[in-house]
């Protein structure tokens, strides 16, 4: 039988509070490192570094009592030798989630990791570290530029159109269901409609959004 794996998470931000919350539902022994606290280490078989990535390698070498314990760290893109990646595919918002979202997430584990983490009934994936830059950088295009322009569409509705965000929520829920289809895309991009096209674009003038239709339109013609 096993040992009984104790984590340590260290840090207290966003992704710590949501990993400890998912720990505390599966009744995972956990504790917490915050700034100016001592580190305690006693019975721990795990340290999870919840922290900013380029304070991770930092932080490990500043901290000797930790070099026997197996170390894990959440970045999509980091790679070192000092501690695996196992990065949860998934967005954090402030708000806490339900057990079933977070059963659901999938966690990318460096190829070379020895184990995932014990307890955890999540599924994952195994990647190479040297295609670790790549899939991190699809995440930020898919989720965080999404988000950008979903967030100044919802703006532009309220702000400059009159219209509410609540009339533009089916459209999103529509396009999030046509995502996990095989042809999401519509439009005038599809239709080679050039003439909408060039009347995006001039509406668009002096808006910061008009490079990036230009930029997606170049990205859809190479693709």
């Amino acid at each position: 039988m096993g040992q009984v794996p104790v984590y340590l998470f260290i840090g207290n931000g966003r992704l710590s509070r949501h990993l400890q919350f998912y720990f505390q539902q599966l009744n995972l022994q956990h504790k917490v490192w915050t700034r100016n606290t001592p580190l305690d280490t006693k019975d721990v078989t795990h340290v999870l570094l919840a922290i900013n990535d380029d304070a991770i390698v930092p932080f490990i070498l500043e901290h000797p009592e930790i070099a026997h314990l197996k170390k894990f760290h959440f970045s999509g893109s980091l790679s070192t030798e000092l501690a695996w990646g196992a990065h949860p595919l998934m967005t954090f918002t402030h708000d806490l989630y339900t057990p079933e979202v977070y059963r659901e997430i999938h966690f990318v584990l460096d190829q070379d990791a020895p184990e995932f983490l014990p307890g955890l009934p999540n599924p994952h994936h195994r990647l190479a570290t040297d295609l670790k830059a790549r899939y991190h950088a699809e995440c930020v295009l898919s989720g965080n530029f999404t988000a950008m322009l979903w967030s100044h569409f919802f703006q532009v509705m309220e702000k400059q159109l009159g219209l509410p965000k609540e009339a533009a929520l089916p459209y999103l829920k529509q396009v999030t269901t046509n995502l996990q289809g095989q042809n999401p895309l519509t439009g005038p991009l599809v239709r080679k409609d050039q003439q909408t096209i060039d009347r995006n674009l001039k509406a668009l003038e002096g808006d910061p959004y008009q490079n990036v239709y230009t930029s997606f339109v170049e990205a859809y013609q190479k693709s």
